[in-house]
């Protein structure tokens, strides 16, 4: 048996926006998310994923979601099950990539030189 991930639906009064182009988002939701350190620990916690109609626009997953947000505007009381139903489509296969440990060495050099 698969274990399933729990997603989170972040709601709030504003859209957040997308953390790659800087867009508005259509959604945020926070996944599982992490990885194994240097002296072999897991490092787990959650992430905010944005689904963004530009940057998401040739994802599979988000589409039939995409649609739907196309035809309603707002979840109402008779398209609530079919939202939930893309929704957990498409959080369920969101992801982050992996963390690249260089990158993050690169920035926090930078930060502390004061060049970031």
């Amino acid at each position: 048996m698969t274990e399933r991930r729990r997603i989170d639906i972040v709601t709030a009064r504003g859209p957040s926006s997308c953390p790659r182009c800087r867009r508005e988002g259509l959604l945020l939701v926070r996944v599982p998310y992490g990885w194994t350190n240097a002296v072999g620990t897991a490092v787990d916690g959650r992430i905010g994923v944005v689904l963004c109609a530009g940057c998401d626009a040739q994802a599979p997953h988000p589409a039939p979601l995409f649609t739907w947000f196309h035809v309603n505007s707002n979840v109402e009381r008779e398209t609530s099950e079919e939202f939930v139903r893309l929704l957990v489509a498409w959080a369920e296969n969101a992801s982050v990539p992996p963390l690249d440990e260089g990158r993050l060495d690169e920035e926090i050099s930078l930060w502390r030189s004061g060049s970031l």
